[in-house]
């Protein structure tokens, strides 16, 4: 299990990486404070996180999502919701 705690300046720059390191491993990837990407960021986080690969900018790498992959947000009161399963 991937725990990221988001800190208010965080953007989906910042998640990205650990999410992509969930799908890779097929872990669950918990992000708390989610609430804090904002609405926008969240469903964009949401959509990449439903689609079967991502491609990493950097490297140009394609990363696929292996089963057992999961993303949960937990916002700052503690209420968890299933972004991606």
């Amino acid at each position: 299990m991937l725990n990221l705690t988001l800190q208010r300046n965080d953007s989906i720059e910042t998640v990205l990486p650990t999410v992509e390191l969930a799908m890779r491993t097929g872990d669950v990837c918990r992000l708390h404070n989610i609430n804090y990407l904002g609405q926008i960021h969240l469903a964009a986080l949401t959509l990449l996180a439903m689609s079967q690969n991502l491609m990493d900018s950097a490297t140009g790498q394609i990363v696929h999502r292996h089963p057992g992959f999961c993303l949960l947000g937990i916002d700052d009161c503690g209420a968890t919701r299933t972004l991606a399963m």
